[in-house]
């Protein structure tokens, strides 16, 4: 008898309580896991691997390559007549 009222006590007072404890916790690290996921996503400049900069320093990630036509070539677009609409 001793032992039955032991382990109604446990199911309906013990493990609600320790249930509650242990799903709380399960939340909170969830919604960490989420913010964080979030933040990097969304906010690609707080990238912890890269050392921060000072203001006005610039980096250069990407340079595209050359193509074959030079620049110093273009003598500007075509020209092409127009008139104005009232």
């Amino acid at each position: 008898m001793l032992k039955f009222v032991l382990i109604v006590v446990l199911i309906f007072f013990v493990f609600p309580k320790l249930l509650k404890w242990v799903l709380r916790g399960f939340v909170v690290s969830q919604i960490n896991k989420a913010q964080q996921e979030f933040q990097q996503q969304y906010n690609p400049n707080t990238n912890t691997n890269r050392p921060k900069k000072r203001d006005g320093q610039v980096d250069v990630d990407f340079m595209p390559p050359k193509s074959g036509k030079n620049s110093d070539d273009f003598n500007g677009g075509e020209y092409i007549d127009y008139e104005e609409v009232k």
